[in-house]
This record gives structure tokens, sequence and C-alpha cells, in this order.
């Protein structure tokens, strides 16, 4: 018995833009990731050079944070560590990579002046 080939296709097909690396604002590193903090650096470096800066964190849980310097020219440091060390390193494990998307909006209450 032989068997035919089928005469009509239905495909579906969908496609979009990826930016590496696969995040923007933050990534949490777990003290025991397999990738590890020295590997993850030397990879941004050859894929979006001086984007990111990495800080050591003192932690049981988390071994480093990769923040863009974007944010960091808005918010110092030690807040955003202050902040992710309240809201989500609760929620990391030791050996996965948390993407976080930190949204920053600055207000000032009055400016006053000569313009």
């Amino acid at each position: 018995m032989k068997i035919q080939k089928p005469t009509k296709y239905t495909i579906s097909l969908s496609f979009e833009e990826i930016r590496l690396p696969p995040f923007e604002d933050i990534l949490i590193i777990g003290k025991k990731c397999p990738h590890g903090k020295i590997g993850l650096s030397r990879s941004f470096e050859l894929l979006v050079p001086n984007e990111f800066e990495v800080f050591e964190v003192n932690d049981s849980i988390v071994g480093a944070v990769f923040i863009n310097r974007r944010i960091l020219k808005k918010l110092d440091k030690d807040k955003i560590v202050e902040v992710l060390k309240e809201k989500v390193f609760p929620f990391s494990s030791e050996s996965e990579i948390l993407k976080v998307d930190f949204k920053l909006k600055l207000f000032y209450e009055s400016i006053e002046g000569k313009f």
C-alpha cells in the first residue's frame, strides 16, 4: 500500500523581533544559578556592551543583580536594591534568574524660578 502525499497544506505563521538580552530593566541572579554572574557578565558585554551594571548582593538566596544603566541615572543603586530585597528577593530561589520590569516615573511637586 502506497501512502499518498497531501495535495493541500495549511500553515499558520507568526514572528516578531526580539532584543538581546531578552530583558530591559533588571535581572536577579540566584547564588546557585548555573549560568553564574561572571558568565552572564561576559555574555552581556558581547551582546550589549556597557548597558548593564552588575552588583553583588549580600543575601542568602540572591548573589547578584544586573541593573540597566539608564535606571541608575535616575535612582541610586542602594535604593533600587532595597526595593528589590523587600519586594522581589522573597520570591526568588537560589538556582534561578528573575527578570524584573522596573518602571520608574519621576515627579516634581513644584518648580520655582526664572525660566
